[in-house]
């Protein structure tokens, strides 16, 4: 994938992303970290090849060309708890569960301290998405 804002992706425990579906007009929102634990290790994860947790989304991606598609980084965070706040606040900011837009189908739950705010980059970039996808730039 052509990462669309490839400066962010320094520093942190990982990225809140969205894959852009340019035929469908849809988008799915997600999370992935820089490493793993594996048998008590941490080792890098697979984030630079990694297409998404969706089955229907990968799916999409493994049937269609990828350049139907556009991968954006929202956001890199520093901290487990507020990569998985971040992803949440934009679940629900976005209201994907509830809106044919979005291949999201649920969220879950937070359950690590939180110790910074969403930045207001991620809330701006967020939203620019979402008045794509609304077809109201």
């Amino acid at each position: 994938f052509p990462v669309t804002i490839p400066e962010q992706m320094g520093d942190g425990v990982g990225f809140i992303y969205v894959i852009y579906d340019s035929i469908l007009n849809r988008a799915y929102l997600g999370k992935k970290s820089f490493t793993k634990t594996v048998k008590g290790k941490t080792v890098p994860s697979d984030w630079k090849s990694y297409k998404s947790s969706s089955k229907l989304v990968a799916e999409l991606l493994s049937h269609r060309p990828l350049s139907e598609f556009e991968f954006i980084c929202i956001e890199v965070y520093k901290t487990r708890g507020t990569l998985s706040y971040a992803e949440t606040w934009s679940l629900c900011m976005a209201e994907v569960p509830t809106t044919p837009n979005w291949y999201n189908t649920r969220i879950e739950a937070i359950s690590w301290t939180v110790k910074e705010p969403v930045s207001k980059r991620h809330k701006d970039r967020l939203l620019q998405i979402m008045q794509r996808i609304k077809g109201t730039k």
